[in-house]
């Protein structure tokens, strides 16, 4: 079995690399005269991020020092970091990075959609980070009659499940699904617990449906994950589903909805 030879990722080499990309007009600064090195100096760095010059030399040297969240962060901001960069750099500083925004003005790439239409029969659709669906074929409006003119959050999957003219508490398979997705939903809701839009549909969800609260109350949490599902079909029929959940890098929070027929 052989080792490689490779030295592990730095997150002083990181930073310093980062440094050295960042030229001091992309920063707002005079360009200078004197300056030995290309991008920004580790002071210009260290004031540029709210901490001490000697603190920041040693983080980039690579020496015993701890980086809280908050440093990443402002040290993210100082260095222009992008999303995936700045993810990278908590990942070498042994942290999770916090979640990405959520873009309320999201729209999904058309190569998505043609995904979406070609899927069918097959019902698939794209939810995004509030449970909203954004994006849809044929064979998913039927079978989920997504488009429900006049309710408060008329395509929000919650909304629907709760706030049905006949939410079925009695029944075990109907509750068992019900906790299952309000599980997974509050695992989401929690790395959005400041966005305003997520506390009110909280909110509404808690004042319209008994159920929703009973089951919010439980402080259950689970992650998206596939499974099968028996379905009733637009025509009173029922069918079987092999459902899977995929994630959308480029929409934060939103994930592809995909049910395979069985059979």
């Amino acid at each position: 079995m052989s080792t490689s030879n490779s030295p592990a990722p730095s997150l002083g080499d990181f930073l310093r690399a980062k440094r050295e990309a960042v030229t001091p007009e992309m920063a707002g600064l005079p360009p200078g005269r004197r300056r030995r090195t290309p991008g920004l100096r580790r002071e210009e760095v260290a004031i540029r991020a709210s901490m001490g010059s000697a603190w920041y030399t040693a983080l980039e040297q690579g020496r015993d020092v701890q980086p809280s969240d908050q440093a990443l962060t402002c040290l993210a901001r100082a260095l222009l970091l992008n999303e995936t960069e700045r993810e990278h750099l908590y990942a070498l500083a042994g942290r999770p990075a916090p979640p990405r925004a959520i873009d309320n003005g999201s729209t999904i790439n058309p190569i998505l959609q043609r995904l979406l239409d070609r899927m069918e029969p097959d019902p698939v659709y794209v939810m995004d980070a509030y449970w909203e669906v954004i994006a849809w074929n044929g064979a998913a409006a039927a079978l989920f009659n997504i488009e429900r003119p006049g309710d408060k959050h008329p395509r929000n999957k919650l909304w629907w499940i709760f706030t049905q003219k006949r939410v079925e508490t009695h029944r075990a398979d109907w509750l068992k699904s019900a906790r299952t997705l309000v599980s997974i939903f509050r695992s989401q809701a929690t790395r959005y617990a400041d966005d305003p839009r997520m506390r009110r549909l909280i909110d509404d969800l808690l004042e319209a449906s008994d159920a929703f609260r009973e089951l919010w109350a439980e402080q259950d949490v689970l992650d998206l994950a596939s499974g099968r599902k028996a379905m009733r079909m637009p025509d009173g029929t029922s069918r079987e589903f092999d459902y899977l959940p995929l994630r959308i890098p480029d929409l934060p929070g939103a994930c592809l909805m995909v049910y395979l027929g069985v059979g």
